[in-house]
């Protein structure tokens, strides 16, 4: 037997998402970091509304909150020569158009913060998170994934065997490499410089709150914090620069610039180099390793879509994990991770592309020709999958990104936010999963209850049933609206909050309907308590 269910390799903020969603599943898990702790850097920091429902369906919401690093909802994204021009354009919020669209709003907590949350709250749920700890080899075959690791200063290896591993090691990781997985790209596009200051500096520009201003004079992005600012700016290895050009000097330099007066008091706290990386793997499983976060795809972070698209990459997989490694579920349906967030973590890729595109007009060659700019919202919570765990409806194949505002409520999309009445009040749809699958049923529609019952029981999966109250005539129309389903239909959202299929009628066999669904989206079709 394994020593465990799966084996995660890299503990930043997809990995350590991971874990928290594992372990929130009751799955066992192994977390192993060569690094001695979270990081230190700034790097992600804007938490998507999307992201969020996922952060308060596993209860960190309050204190993601309360460790926030900024004002994501009233501060905007600025540009201007410098943060004393008289001419500043800004470029609206961060996220203002969701509202409506979600019981959760986008939050700013730099990962420096962020990732102790994650990991802390992992820790308390049973994973076993290893920090200090380097991955060596990983082999595979077809019954288990054989990790080797090391422990800081030890001069033996551990090996640690497991159900399945999780290549989350970014975008310099070798796992994804060591599985015999390729990737394709326009590659390394710029090198950049993470300057993290303190200055006495306010974060405003004619009076107005910013959450990040592009400085042409410059050409870098400027974001205030409480106590320490970041500096990010470009520089150029092929003239000679270096990340140790970076000094107190330099920055204090820089930042005065970037100020535009004198007059600046400065102290450089960290300067680290990264690069503006385009890539997404040629497949996101092979065997029993799966890849994901920026070991999958790497993308700019023009629309801040990187770490989100990895958050939203481990909630898609976790309960597919889950119910695989309890025998509830067939083996194939973790091959639906790839069929479903691989052509989710391109479109994102090309939407990225198409901002750095806007934003800097010299990249010539080095970028694809820009995919056509659509709404931030769409990107984050209009994603459709085209195929994968759920009931397809409709043979034409459909865009990668819906309207929020208008759903279809099509199978294989997240389920629109509509807010809900049950026995002990009323929650968010993505409120009312989370382990569990969710049955929403019309107000007529008594058959589906008895059908969920018998379904749940015979695959012995969660799955919570919640019929309209009859004299609840707004939920019902907001229901026809997002889900396309009438007073006797039924709709069967995932665990992950994408909608599993739909009946938008009463049916002959409401029970046997149910069955074949759920078995179709298990890849299961037939119940446990059937088979001989």
């Amino acid at each position: 037997m394994p020593d465990t269910s799966v084996i995660i390799v890299g503990g930043s903020l997809n990995g350590l998402t991971m874990a928290l969603l594992l372990a929130h599943h009751g799955v066992r898990c192994v977390l192993v970091e060569r690094h001695a702790a979270t990081t230190i850097q700034y790097k992600f920091a804007g938490i998507s509304p999307r992201s969020m429902e996922i952060y308060r369906s596993l209860g960190i919401q309050k204190e993601i909150r309360a460790h926030r690093t900024g004002d994501q909802k009233s501060g905007e994204i600025a540009r201007a020569k410098n943060l004393s021009a008289p001419d500043v354009q800004f470029q609206g919020k961060p996220w203002a158009d969701t509202a409506g669209l979600s019981a959760a709003t986008a939050e700013t907590c730099d990962q420096d913060r962020l990732e102790p949350i994650l990991r802390s709250h992992a820790q308390r749920l049973g994973a076993d998170i290893r920090f200090g700890t380097e991955l060596v080899d990983l082999e595979q075959n077809e019954h288990e994934v054989i990790a080797r690791v090391r422990r800081s200063n030890a001069a033996d290896l551990e090996v640690i065997t497991a159900s399945y591993a999780i290549a989350c090691d970014g975008v310099t990781g070798e796992t994804r490499e060591r599985v015999g997985v390729g990737r394709h790209g326009p590659g390394v596009i710029q090198h950049w410089m993470n300057l993290i200051f303190e200055a006495d500096l306010q974060p405003y520009l004619l009076g107005k709150r910013f959450t990040s201003c592009f400085v042409t004079d410059i050409n870098a992005a400027i974001v205030p914090r409480e106590d320490r600012w970041l500096l990010a700016l470009q520089y150029a290895p092929e003239r000679g620069e270096k990340p140790e050009d970076f000094d107190q000097i330099r920055t204090g330099q820089l930042v005065r610039q970037a100020a535009g007066r004198e007059n600046v008091r400065v102290k450089l706290f960290d300067a680290r180099p990264w690069q503006v990386t385009a890539y997404v793997a040629d497949r996101f499983c092979e065997g029993r390793t799966f890849i994901l976060g920026d070991a999958a795809h790497s993308m700019p972070p023009t629309g801040g879509f990187g770490g989100n698209t990895g958050i939203h990459d481990a909630h898609n997989l976790a309960w597919k994990l889950a119910l695989v490694t309890r025998g509830i579920a067939s083996p194939e349906l973790l091959e639906t991770y790839d069929s479903e967030r691989r052509p989710i973590a391109q479109g994102t890729l090309d939407q990225s592309l198409a901002r750095l595109a806007a934003w800097f007009k010299n990249l010539g060659d080095r970028l694809p020709p820009p995919a056509q700019i659509i709404e931030d919202s769409a990107v984050i919570l209009g994603q459709c999958y085209r195929a994968g765990a759920f009931v397809s409806q409709d043979g034409a194949e459909s865009a990668l990104f819906e309207d929020p505002r208008a759903p279809r409520g099509r199978p294989g999309s997240r389920a629109p936010h509509v807010d809900i009445k049950h026995a002990t009040g009323s929650a968010s749809v993505h409120d009312l999963v989370g382990r569990n699958f969710l049955l929403l049923i019309g107000t007529e529609g008594e058959p589906w209850e008895k059908a969920a019952a018998l379904t749940a029981h015979d695959f012995k999966i969660e799955l919570r049933s919640i019929r309209l109250a009859q004299e609840d005539h707004a939920a019902q129309s907001r229901l026809l609206h997002a889900y396309r389903i009438d007073a006797r239909g039924a709709v069967l959202i995932r665990p992950d909050g994408v909608i599993a299929w739909r009946s938008d009628g009463e049916s002959a066999d409401a029970a046997n309907a149910l069955r074949v669904a759920i078995g179709s989206v298990l890849g299961t079709p037939s119940p446990p308590s059937a088979k001989s």
